[in-house]
């Protein structure tokens, strides 16, 4: 009687735990990159842009309209082209640099080889995670096929199977859900042509709230 007393007290420390670790979601404003709709250039390559604007206002609490994304991200355009002189397709470095030097945010940094559980962790901290990916490897039935050669999105729930993500790729992309498994396999930081896509490196960007 005594050693099933234990197991039940053990079971019940130790089961809330045990589930607060299995899913998590964060309150995460979303943006697609062409907020109104208008997918031409230069809307088409703002993946990175509109990650960031994400991401900015998630950890600041500032509040956008889709005017006021669309304007955040035009902004960080012209940064990346007084800063690089392109505003097409940034590496992570280059898409830290947005955070950290346009909006003056110190609280993020660049995790190479990530894990699943890296990540689950820094999403269960209120953190959130910036993933490049190879986007056709993606397989997002909403992208214009057969998908992008590089896309970058924003990582901010999981739960026993999937990674829940803002995608701004398209206007469905709202707690989009990717499976982890298809997630870590897509990651790849950009990297120009002809180099293949799949031979950047595995990394992501945390961000601290």
């Amino acid at each position: 009687m005594k050693y099933a007393l234990v197991f039940v007290f053990l079971f019940a420390v130790a089961l809330p735990t045990f589930a607060a670790g299995e899913s998590a979601l964060l309150n995460v404003p979303f943006t697609a990159q062409a907020p109104f709709g208008d997918w031409s250039w230069p809307w088409s390559d703002f993946c990175e842009e509109a990650s960031i604007a994400m991401s900015y206002s998630y950890v600041t609490g500032k509040q956008f309209t889709a005017r006021d994304f669309a304007i955040e991200m035009l902004k960080l355009a012209i940064y990346e082209l007084q800063t690089f002189g392109y505003e097409k397709d940034t590496n992570a470095a280059e898409t830290l640099r947005m955070l950290t030097d346009y909006y003056r945010y110190p609280k993020a940094r660049i995790v190479e080889n990530p894990t699943q559980q890296l990540i689950r962790d820094e999403i269960s901290k209120g953190n959130l995670v910036i993933i490049p990916a190879a986007g056709k490897l993606l397989q997002n039935p909403y992208f214009r096929a057969p998908g992008p050669r590089h896309h970058t999105l924003v990582i901010k729930g999981f739960d026993q199977s999937d990674f829940i993500v803002n995608d701004p790729g398209t206007r469905f992309g709202n707690g989009y859900r990717y499976s982890r498994t298809n997630l870590m396999e897509a990651m790849h930081d950009f990297v120009p042509e002809p180099a293949e896509i799949t031979t950047g490196r595995k990394a992501v960007i945390v961000i601290d709230k």
